[in-house]
């Protein structure tokens, strides 16, 4: 005796199938960690308005698989990053975006220190086979032109030396415009943030357009 399924269930099951390896896929698409500071967890606006989540927004509409994660913590130095890195690793992620030293500037601590510190947390992806983009930061000149000159260099030394791309300044455009800070002048509005994820948006688009 032949028992006869109603296309209806036929359908039903094709759905199912097709879905759950699309649901799985989405699950474990690119992923992106910002590790940074109180800049990269927006400090002074909501959760939502901070750059990783406006970038993780753009990213979507232009490729579904992508997501962002704020790995930004208000108050840490580069001398955190590692640890940090280690605790994210758990996030498995596919690229890491290094945000780091921001704060050592504002304190004036050692350029080497800083150096040695966003050194350390860069080497560590590359042994977890992480893609790595070095972002760069500036200091006020509060300590001397000469120290944030020193500063400034880091960045663009590693990327060098360790042959990975360079975001030129996280700030730019941003930095130094009154209409894009909060009253601080230092951390970005909503309005700064949307800037930010504008330009690591092209950026990444870039970077990413060749792989699958």
């Amino acid at each position: 005796m032949s028992i006869r399924i109603p296309s209806l269930t036929y359908t039903a099951l094709a759905l199912f199938f097709i879905a759950v390896p699309a649901r799985q896929a989405a699950q474990s698409g690119y992923k992106i960690l910002i590790l940074g500071d109180s800049l990269t967890e927006g400090l002074g606006v909501e959760k939502d308005d901070a750059f990783p989540a406006r970038l993780d927004g753009k990213l979507k509409q232009w490729r579904p698989g992508i997501q962002v994660i704020n790995g930004g913590s208000s108050g840490s130095t580069s001398a955190s990053g590692l640890r940090r890195l280690q605790w994210y690793q758990k996030a498995k992620p596919d690229l890491v975006l290094l945000a780091l030293g921001s704060n050592d500037g504002l304190r004036g601590v050692k350029v080497e220190e800083t150096r040695k510190n966003v050194e350390a947390a860069l080497r560590y992806c590359r042994e977890k086979h992480w893609q790595v983009v070095l972002a760069g930061l500036k200091v006020p000149p509060n300590y001397g032109a000469e120290y944030a000159s020193a500063f400034a260099k880091i960045y663009p030394d590693l990327a060098a030396k360790y042959k990975v791309p360079l975001v030129a300044f996280l700030l730019e455009g941003v930095a130094g415009e009154p209409d894009l800070n909060q009253a601080d002048g230092m951390h970005p509005n909503e309005r700064g943030h949307e800037r930010i994820a504008e330009n690591l948006f092209r950026f990444f688009k870039t970077l990413l357009a060749d792989q699958p």
